[in-house]
Order: structure tokens, then C-alpha cells, then sequence
């Protein structure tokens, strides 16, 4: 389709998402960013694809990050048959770790790997982005591992839930070495960990923003109980109690093994999944 035929079905609401794959996603940031510049540009991308996302009846699948970011590699572009780079989905895990962009659906946040440039940064100038690009395409539940020690509560949203062992009942998670998180589970020596709902996607991206409150407040407005193990997050999936079994460096993390003591699974309740960047 001709560019401006593209723009023009674009900004009259005439594309719906089926029809708006990432190809045209890009062609159509790079024609807005021609037409009007950068800054009206941005806007009616944005407003254009929340227009879609409403349409779709989807409205929460917006994400602010992940399109400012996308127009402002896009734009910098002179000729988009020179960046084929531009066409791949996962290009954005070059420039983004997932935890960065979970945290920057409903505001901008700058990138954390890479400033937002082209040519991009090569999969070798970054550690483990190559591993990191295949991995976004595994699905993987999404849970809130929670404890309470030293006085406070914490919590931090993960997606490294795995079975270890059935007898006795172990499960892993991974958490970043020199985490608040790792340092309050070694502490209490107990955790719980709330594997959430498919609509409790809010949850996820409220306890992986680096910009939380501390201890309770973090809590503050979510219906949750405090178990044996520490706060169980209300309406979750499903639900386990842990006790610290051992904890193993390895690279910029540590595999923390926990004993499983207790645990409840919600009637009829689907979990939360995260695919290619995405919840679903």
C-alpha cells in the first residue's frame, strides 16, 4: 500500500488491529514523523493506535514506552529500505531489558541498555541480548514473590517460576544478585509466591516499577493477606508459601530454591502469561 494511501486510512480510523502488523507500524511512524515533525508526529501515532487498540475493545494494550520508542528509532531513520533492523519485533530488546519495559506502559521511560540510536547496537556489544531476544519468545506465568523480614514487607513482580523437584516439593526463582528482594528473602528465610490472574496485569507492572514506594505502601489499595510465609496477593491464579531451601550465585542472579508448605489454586482462574513482551 502506497505510504500515504497507509496515513491517510490511519489517521481516519479506518485500520483495525488485524490490519496494522508491525510492518505498517513502522511505515506509518515514519510517514507521521514526515508529514508533522516530531512532536505532532508522536501524537497522532499514539492517539492512532489507542483509536485501534479501543476499536479491538483492548484498550489497556497501549503501551506508552514501547511506541515513543518505536517513533523515535523510526524517525531518525532517512531511507527504511536501509534498516531492515527496523522490521524485526524484538528489536526493542536491544535498546530495553524486559523488566525496563513492563515497568513503561502508562509512562515513558528512557532505555537502559542502549541510548535510542541507529544503527543499533550490535547483539554482541551487550551481554546475554541475543539469549535475552529468544527468551521474550517463551511464554512464561507471571507471579508477585512477596516476603516480610526486617521489619517491612516487600514484594517484586518475576517471571522465572519453575518446578524443581515433587518430593519434596521445591520450586525456583531467580532474583538479581544484589536485589532488596534477595536480601529480605535470605533475611526472613520464608516467601510466597502470588501467580496472577489474567486480569490482574496492573499488579504485575505496580510491583515491577523501580519506582514503587518501599515496604507497606507498596501494598497500599491491593487487597492481599498476610500468610505464614508472608502477603498473598487477593484473586491471584494460585498461591505458594515457601520455605528458604537454598540460594545459588550464579551469574548476575541467584536460583532461590524454596520448599513448598502450603499453596491454593483459584476455581476456574487463568493465569497471567508474558510472551514477546507482552501480557496475555
Amino acid at each position: 500500500m502506497d505510504i500515504n494511501v497507509l496515513l491517510d486510512a490511519f489517521e481516519a480510523g479506518e485500520i483495525s488491529g488485524d490490519e496494522f502488523p508491525h510492518r505498517s507500524h513502522v511505515r506509518v511512524a515514519w510517514g507521521l514523523s514526515r508529514r508533522y515533525g516530531a512532536e505532532e508526529g508522536l501524537r497522532r501515532l499514539s492517539a492512532g493506535i489507542q483509536a485501534i487498540a479501543a476499536r479491538a475493545g483492548k484498550p489497556t494494550v497501549y503501551h506508552e514506552t514501547i511506541t515513543r520508542a518505536w517513533f523515535e528509532l523510526v524517525r531518525s531513520a532517512d531511507d527504511l529500505e536501509e534498516h531492515p533492523e527496523l522490521f524485526d519485533k524484538t528489536l526493542l530488546g536491544r535498546y530495553y531489558t524486559p523488566e525496563r519495559l513492563a515497568a513503561g506502559r502508562e509512562r515513558w521511560l528512557e532505555p537502559d541498555i542502549h541510548p535510542l540510536t541507529l544503527p543499533p547496537p550490535a547483539l554482541t556489544e551487550q551481554s546475554g541480548a541475543a539469549f535475552m531476544d529468544v527468551m521474550r519468545h517463551v511464554p512464561v506465568p507471571v507471579a508477585v514473590l512477596a516476603t516480610r523480614a526486617q521489619g517491612t514487607v516487600h514484594a517484586a513482580t518475576i517471571s522465572s517460576l519453575v518446578s524443581v523437584s515433587r518430593e519434596p516439593a521445591l520450586i525456583s526463582v531467580c532474583l538479581a544478585t544484589d536485589s532488596r528482594t534477595l536480601e529480605l528473602v535470605r533475611s526472613a528465610g520464608v516467601f510466597t509466591v502470588s501467580v496472577l490472574a489474567s486480569d490482574q496485569e496492573a499488579l504485575a507492572d505496580r510491583f515491577a516499577n523501580p519506582d514503587r514506594p518501599p515496604g507497606a505502601a507498596q501494598f497500599a489499595g491491593v487487597p492481599h493477606a498476610m500468610q505464614q510465609h508472608g502477603p498473598v496477593l487477593d484473586d491471584s491464579a494460585a498461591w505458594l508459601g515457601c520455605e528458604l531451601h537454598a540460594a545459588h550465585d550464579c551469574g548476575d542472579h541467584h536460583i532461590v530454591i524454596g520448599q513448598v508448605e502450603a499453596g491454593h489454586v483459584a476455581d476456574r482462574a487463568r493465569p497471567l502469561l508474558r510472551h514477546d513482551g507482552s501480557y496475555h
